[in-house]
């Protein structure tokens, strides 16, 4: 009786060609140009951390993300806030000017601390390797990444004054953020920091999406509520989106005063 070969079940045979693609492809990055033991080693690292990254990325961020990292994830479509697009390498939480990458600090940021009013949770309960695995993965995902002229350093973080923690000694520098507020943030925050401005309506992103200017007279904000936080996004605006970055324009001073103005605001918000 002949030998008639049965070809593999449709399943097995995409596992099989997916463990000898990647072992291929392994096999190609570890020995290419013979590289010296020490950047073998590194390599070796780098692959371990990208594979692990995909892990977690998998577990906790494809349902919105999406599984290429487009941000059309199953649950995306019912997200009015729609998740990052991570191929534009495009982020809008960062220490760098407007326009340019993140630090890692920064995505380490965001993933631990979540974007309040959005579906972005806390992850709190990853450990530090695995979200600095996570980092590998998303910094895999676009071209951006490789581009040196959109790698940048940290804004400087000035120290908040010491004014700042006392509402009366805060108060006439918020009156200051309020004249600066009125000529730079209302046409598009609103005057009373709803959102409502005439410059802000029809507003869209760089992933195509509307956007409207943020509620600043919310008691939380996307970006954090900590005067830091609101220093930071004045100083660096939000990439993809319309609000520039002031650090060039603004001295630390009137910036913190635009914080005190905000945080005026935000505690009239809060109080019962």
């Amino acid at each position: 009786m002949d030998y008639v070969h049965q070809p593999l079940p449709s399943p097995i045979r995409s596992i099989r060609w997916i463990c000898v693609s990647a072992a291929l492809a392994v096999s190609t990055f570890l020995c290419a140009d013979e590289p010296p033991e020490n950047d073998v080693s590194d390599k070796r690292e780098e692959i371990h951390l990208y594979m692990k990254g995909r892990y977690v990325y998998q577990r906790h961020c494809v349902e919105c993300h999406g599984t290429t990292g487009r941000g059309n994830g199953p649950w995306a479509a019912e997200l009015e806030v729609k998740p990052r697009n991570f191929r534009s390498g495009l982020f809008k939480f960062r220490t760098t000017a407007y326009g340019t990458l993140p630090v890692e600090t920064d995505l380490r940021r965001t993933i631990r601390s979540g974007i309040s009013g959005t579906a972005m949770p806390i992850f709190s309960q990853l450990h530090d390797e695995e979200v600095d695995a996570l980092i590998v993965y998303l910094k895999n995902l676009s071209r951006a990444w490789k581009d040196p002229t959109l790698a940048a350093s940290p804004i400087s973080q000035p120290d908040p004054p010491e004014w700042l923690a006392s509402p009366e000694e805060r108060s006439p520098h918020a009156e200051s953020g309020k004249a600066r507020f009125s000529l730079l943030c209302s046409s598009c925050h609103g005057t009373s920091g709803k959102g409502d401005g005439e410059a802000g309506k029809g507003l869209i992103d760089a992933w195509g999406f509307p956007i409207a200017p943020a509620m600043l007279a919310a008691p939380h904000h996307k970006s954090g509520d900590s005067p830091r936080d609101l220093y930071r996004t004045i100083s660096t605006g939000l990439n993809g989106t319309p609000m520039i970055g002031y650090a060039a324009t603004l001295k630390e001073e009137e910036i913190w005063e635009l914080v005190a103005w905000i945080l005026e605001w935000q505690t009239a918000a809060t109080t019962p």
